[in-house]
């Protein structure tokens, strides 16, 4: 286990990785209405920025002693550290705190809060998130995980968590969105290429019909991001909910099984719980490419 104090230590003047997050029922035709165009969107673009290089776990403690007095919760100096990435997540008692950089879109990330609230399926905050000087900080419940979910149960909650929210009033799905910021260090032709390769890839996905339909879309399935408290499993980590192609969510586990990462009954046991095989859907290979861009 971590402590604050060990990763200070460890980070010191290190700047911060730019790094991002990304058997079978077949399913049944389509009807017309489930053949809808996939309408991707670039104005979420600005919402969830990219740290600036040395922002990191000191400038977010700074953020939580600033944003304390709307907190419910007390953190000590000896706290777990559960992630530091381009945010940075604690452990506090009953709580998670998670740190943005500064820039955050603080509406967005309570629109999302705000329309999950009551989830059984997801951990959403619980207070609105708090902006400060070093970052913004957010607060959610804590779900005590005792063991590693399995895929088949992410495939399980995934499901009844894409029932449970099909009607929320999240914003548009936004691939590539982070695209402009890391453009921007690059010269000034390959920023070029890049961008004219994301706009052709985003026209694409315009034209690609969703077999499953739009809905609540999670954004990063995988067992890390299910919580198991022995009766039942929840999502966290909802930073990237939106309201997008519903096969989007399944396409994680799929290029996982392809790329050997994980096995044939794993893939097998994760479409079974879900009740569907994104891959015979036509959008794959498009979001493959958009992955890897």
């Amino acid at each position: 286990m971590l402590t604050f104090r060990v990763l200070l230590a460890r980070q010191q003047a290190r700047d911060l990785p730019d790094s991002d997050p990304e058997a079978l029922r077949m399913p049944s035709a389509p009807s017309q209405q489930q053949l809808a165009p996939v309408v991707p969107t670039t104005a979420g673009a600005a919402a969830l920025p990219l740290p600036e290089p040395g922002w990191g776990l000191e400038a977010a403690l700074a953020a939580v002693e600033e944003a304390r007095p709307h907190l419910p919760v007390v953190v000590g100096p000896d706290d777990e550290v559960l992630g530091l990435l381009t945010t940075v997540v604690l452990g506090a008692g009953q709580h998670v705190l998670k740190v943005y950089p500064p820039g955050t879109d603080v509406s967005q990330l309570d629109r999302v809060h705000a329309d999950l609230a009551g989830s059984r399926t997801a951990a959403c905050a619980v207070v609105p998130a708090v902006p400060t000087a070093h970052g913004v900080v957010t607060a959610a419940r804590r779900v005590a995980s005792m063991r590693v979910a399995t895929w088949a149960e992410a495939g399980s909650v995934l499901r009844a968590f894409h029932e449970e929210h099909a009607a929320a009033d999240v914003a548009d799905w936004a691939p590539l969105s982070r695209l402009d910021s890391q453009a921007a260090l690059l010269p000034v032709e390959q920023a070029e290429v890049l961008r004219t390769a994301r706009d052709t890839l985003l026209d694409e996905l315009s034209r690609t019909g969703s077999d499953l339909g739009p809905g609540v879309i999670h954004g990063d399935v995988s067992p890390s991001n299910v919580m198991h408290d022995g009766d039942a499993a929840t999502l966290i980590d909802l930073d990237w909910v939106a309201r997008g192609p519903r096969e989007y969510d399944l396409t994680s586990a799929s290029r996982r099984f392809r790329a050997g990462e994980i096995d044939r009954r794993a893939y097998r046991d994760f479409c079974a719980a879900y009740g569907h095989d994104v891959l015979c859907w036509d959008g794959l290979e498009l979001v493959d490419r958009i992955a890897d861009l």
